[in-house]
């Protein structure tokens, strides 16, 4: 090991001061101190610079670590600051998803309100088509009534053919119905109903007629024009409604008590003046509003 010139000057002074001052042995006792001395001194030496070593490390991992600190200070400001950011974001998406919620129970609430609304309509539209197959099939049965009496119309006017160029009864179709018109100054004479002898041979044929047709209800309607009641016959009858009743319940009774029609099917009405089928302003319009009209009704079944 190397000493420094002050080290080895206090070894020869040592040496000498002994040398002068003390004995052989004491010299060597001293020398081998002194030897003692010097590895104590180097392995302290040594101890020293292994701990400035050490310290010198330990100074650096102190810088290194102070670096770190203050690199992880900063990675936990920005760790911070993420955070906030993070935060305030997760507050954004939770406003946004209670916005949906809401959206989404407003929007429930109308695909309910939508599936209730759909279901009325449902049975609104169920209720429709069975109104619709119910209309159908009344309008099969009208359909079928009507070309029932189409073919009546069609039947009864080839019957009353001659009578009907002689001006004497009509044939003709009402809507659903079948009317056989017949003149009041062919049945009956002028404020009377007593059936015209000549008249009856009609009425009978009529009633052979309508005992072939035994499915359908049959009318007699009595009508007159609008000429008051005279005062020779006011006794008899006080107005036009009398006496329109009396002359279809005299041709109704007819018959049945001569025609022998089925009395279940048959009914008698008095119109007086209010269902012309002419112009009254006229005498040939008079004429034609008095009238007897054996309405024909749709079959029953």
């Amino acid at each position: 090991m190397n000493f420094s010139w002050a080290q080895r000057a206090l070894v020869l002074s040592c040496a000498i001061f002994l040398a002068g001052c003390v004995g052989l042995e004491d010299y060597d006792r001293k020398v081998s101190e002194a030897s003692g001395l010097r590895k104590e001194l180097e392995s302290a030496q040594s101890r020293i610079t292994s701990l400035r070593r050490t310290i010198d490390g330990l100074e650096g991992k102190s810088r290194e670590s102070r670096l770190e600190g203050e690199e992880l200070t900063q990675s936990l400001s920005m760790a911070r600051r993420h955070g906030q950011q993070l935060e305030t974001k997760l507050a954004d998406l939770r406003a946004r998803v209670s916005f949906q919620d809401q959206e989404s129970k407003t929007t429930q609430r109308r695909v309910s309100d939508f599936e209730a609304s759909a279901e009325e309509s449902r049975k609104k539209i169920r209720a429709l088509e069975e109104n619709a197959v119910d209309l159908r099939q009344k309008l099969a049965r009208f359909e079928d009534k009507l070309r029932l009496q189409m073919q009546l119309k069609k039947d009864l006017a080839a019957q009353f053919e001659e009578e009907a160029k002689k001006g004497i009864i009509t044939v003709k179709r009402s809507q659903d119905r079948v009317v056989i018109g017949l003149e009041s100054s062919l049945l009956f004479g002028s404020g009377s109903a007593t059936i015209r002898t000549n008249a009856k041979k009609y009425l009978l044929k009529i009633s052979l007629i309508l005992r072939r047709y035994i499915n359908r209800e049959v009318q007699v309607q009595g009508h007159t024009d609008n000429i008051p009641i005279s005062d020779r016959i006011s006794e008899r009858w006080e107005s036009n409604w009398e006496l329109s009743s009396a002359r279809a319940t005299r041709v109704l009774r007819y018959l049945i008590e001569v025609g022998n029609v089925d009395p279940r099917r048959l009914s008698a009405a008095g119109l007086g003046e209010y269902r012309p089928v002419a112009d009254n302003a006229t005498k040939s319009g008079r004429k034609k509003n008095r009238r007897i009209d054996i309405v024909l009704f749709p079959p029953s079944s």
